[in-house]
C-alpha cells in the first residue's frame, strides 16, 4: 500500500471518528484528546493530518461537498430515470447521509462560517445547473412545461438551501412542513412537478427528526 494510500485510509478514520463524537458530545464538547483515544492513533499521527478539530470539521464539510456535487453531476447525466426520478433518487441520497443530519445538529455554519458562503455560491453557480439541465430533460421528455428553466433550479436550490435549513432560519417543525407544501405548489403552478408525493414524505419525516431531537 502507497503512503498516499495510507494517508487516505487514516484521514477517513479521523473524519469518520470525529463524525461520531460530534454526534454523540457535540462539536463544543469533543476534543482532540477525544478523537485520538477513540481512533488509536498517536498524538503525532493525529496532529500529521489534522491541527484541531476545527479543521476536521471544514475537511468534513468539503468531502460532503465533493460527494454532493458528483451525486449531481452523476443524475444529470443518467439516461435511464425520468426527471422526477432523479430528484427521487437525489432526495433519498441526501436524506439518508447521517454525516449530513450530524453537521446540521452540530451548526456547521457556525464553526465554519466561510463554509456556508462557499456552499451558498456552489449551490447556485454549480448545484442548480444541474437541476436546470434535469429540469430541460423533463421538458424534453413532456414530464414538464417549464418556461424559466434556470430561474427554478436556482430558486429550488435556494429554497431548500436556505428556507428550510434550521441552521439560517428559526422555525417550527409546523412551519418547515408548510413551507414544504409551499414548495410542492409552487413548482406545480409553474409545470414543473420535481418534488413527487414520495419525496415529499420523505423531506418532511427527516425534517421533522432534526426537530424532534
Amino acid at each position: 500500500m502507497s503512503r498516499i494510500d495510507k494517508a487516505s485510509i487514516t484521514k477517513q478514520k479521523i473524519t469518520t471518528t470525529a463524525t461520531a463524537l460530534f454526534f454523540q458530545n457535540g462539536f463544543e464538547n469533543t476534543t482532540m484528546m477525544d478523537i485520538m483515544k477513540s481512533t488509536g492513533l498517536s498524538k503525532g499521527a493525529l496532529y500529521h493530518h489534522f491541527n484541531s478539530k476545527q479543521e476536521i470539521m471544514e475537511y468534513i464539510i468539503a468531502q460532503r461537498k465533493e460527494l454532493i456535487n458528483n451525486l449531481f453531476e452523476g443524475l444529470a447525466e443518467n439516461r435511464d430515470l425520468n426527471s422526477v426520478e432523479k430528484i427521487d433518487l437525489l432526495v433519498r441520497e441526501l436524506l439518508k447521509d447521517d454525516t449530513l443530519f450530524n453537521l446540521t445538529q452540530n451548526h456547521w455554519a457556525e464553526k465554519v462560517p466561510y463554509a456556508l458562503l462557499d456552499t451558498l455560491r456552489n449551490s447556485v453557480n454549480v448545484l442548480s445547473k444541474y437541476v436546470e439541465e434535469i429540469i430541460r430533460q423533463g421538458n424534453a421528455s413532456m414530464e414538464f412545461n417549464c418556461k424559466h428553466p434556470k430561474e427554478i433550479a436556482e430558486i429550488f436550490m435556494l429554497l431548500f438551501d436556505v428556507w428550510l435549513d434550521p441552521i439560517i432560519v428559526n422555525s417550527t417543525y409546523h412551519e418547515v412542513y408548510n413551507r414544504i407544501q409551499f414548495i410542492v405548489t409552487m413548482l406545480q403552478k409553474f409545470e414543473t412537478p420535481l418534488i413527487s408525493e414520495t419525496s415529499e414524505k420523505i423531506i418532511k419525516e427527516r425534517l421533522k427528526e432534526y426537530y424532534e431531537q
